[in-house]
């Protein structure tokens, strides 16, 4: 359980931030959709249980703050940062030192703007419709994303904090990351459901995959990325069958 409390302290405010040792951050990728299942629970609960009685719009954005506060907004700093180095159309060096920048330029605003408006505007039709458990569930499926994507790309894992997670994307980790997405994720919406929310929140990764192929590497960023882009597929996916 090192990983996964690892993962829960370095991706999360759930818990006391601590790094760990590269083993823990290794062994905290298997343990990604558990912290997905932890995140969207205790984000979604309170609007199921009624606490927070506004309309389904007011809700939609609550819970994608919520969710910015919670994460530390880690994951839409990939976002902008990936999105940078994509929009400039650099290549090799020049596209990471776009990533590696620390200013926003305006591919990554307009990357932000369009992924967290898309997630408000999703989020209110599941909401409309009482769907608090696919709801929570995307957290899950985005994170799946980012640890496919992770194993697929092993091989290109730049160094950094990014490196130390990636390698934990072996096919035990991803197996145990599997089952704790198929598992909870078939308790909580119908196996047509699941199986739709999971095909659109990998289709970003796809993506992802083809340009960290052509960049020659995958960081930290690319995995941040890969799950709020995720998020938002697995919402449409939702959509697509209900």
């Amino acid at each position: 359980m090192r990983g996964f409390f690892t993962a829960l302290a370095f991706l999360t405010r759930l818990v006391p931030a601590r790094l760990g040792k590269p083993e823990d951050l290794a062994a905290a990728m298997a343990w990604l959709p558990a912290v997905g299942l932890v995140l969207g629970g205790l984000l979604v609960v309170p609007l199921a249980l009624g606490l927070f009685s506004a309309t389904p719009w007011v809700q939609a954005w609550l819970l994608v703050i919520a969710n910015l506060w919670a994460t530390r907004g880690l994951h839409l700093d990939g976002l902008a940062d990936v999105a940078d180095g994509w929009g400039s159309g650099a290549d090799g060096q020049r596209f990471w030192e776009i990533v590696k920048d620390s200013r926003l330029g305006a591919f990554g605003a307009m990357g932000l703007l369009l992924t967290l408006t898309g997630q408000i505007v999703l989020l209110h039709e599941i909401l409309a419709r009482q769907a608090f458990a696919a709801a929570a569930f995307i957290f899950v499926a985005g994170r799946l994303a980012a640890v496919l994507l992770a194993m697929s790309e092993r091989e290109l894992a730049r160094p950094g904090l990014g490196q130390l997670f990636v390698a934990g994307a072996t096919p035990r980790g991803v197996l145990l990351a599997m089952g704790m997405t198929l598992v909870p994720g078939l308790a909580l919406v119908s196996p047509l459901t699941l199986l739709a929310m999971l095909a659109t929140a990998l289709v970003p990764s796809v993506a992802l995959r083809g340009l960290a192929r052509r960049q020659s590497g995958l960081n930290g960023d690319f995995l941040g990325a890969a799950i709020v882009l995720g998020e938002t597929g697995a919402c449409l996916g939702w959509l697509l069958v209900n």
